[in-house]
């Protein structure tokens, strides 16, 4: 998304919401274009908040619907590396599902830094522990393999 974008759309909102206004004031009214610049001025909205751009309010357009699971996820990746590999990929999985509620605008935008940064430690410690897993099966055969016989 780019910031020209974002202004074009803001834009393109204000120039819908006074054609309405002027289309709805004028004595005869024009229901046609009314009902155009209607559906022009909700997919206008859509878009924005598709974008998660903010409102004038400071709030994004579209409604919260989850609280941000950011904290969490950063938590569990941090624990993963440090602690316990088996967490990678449950900071994984909840990384992605966070980010794809952040691209729809279900969860603030704000936390998309956090979110991402535990899924990427989670992504690290999956990849450790496959290693570690493969390690230890080659170190097994390796040793049943070189067993003596007496």
């Amino acid at each position: 998304m780019y910031r020209d974008d974002l202004t074009a759309a803001h834009a393109r909102l204000e120039q819908l919401q006074r054609d309405l206004a002027e289309a709805s004031s004028q004595g005869v009214q024009d229901r046609q274009r009314i009902a155009d610049l209607t559906a022009q001025l909700n997919a206008t909205r859509d878009a924005l908040t598709r974008m998660g751009a903010p409102s004038q309010f400071g709030a994004p357009y579209g409604a919260i619907q989850y609280p941000s699971r950011a904290g969490t996820v950063l938590v569990l990746g941090i624990l993963s590396i440090v602690v316990c590999t088996v967490l990678g990929p449950i900071a994984w999985s909840m990384g992605n599902e966070e980010l794809r509620r952040i691209d729809l605008g279900q969860v603030d935008p704000m936390s998309r830094n956090a979110a991402s940064a535990g899924r990427i430690c989670g992504i690290v410690a999956t990849v450790f522990m496959i290693l570690g897993v493969v390690l230890f099966i080659g170190i097994f055969a390796l040793a049943a393999g070189t067993r003596s016989h007496y």
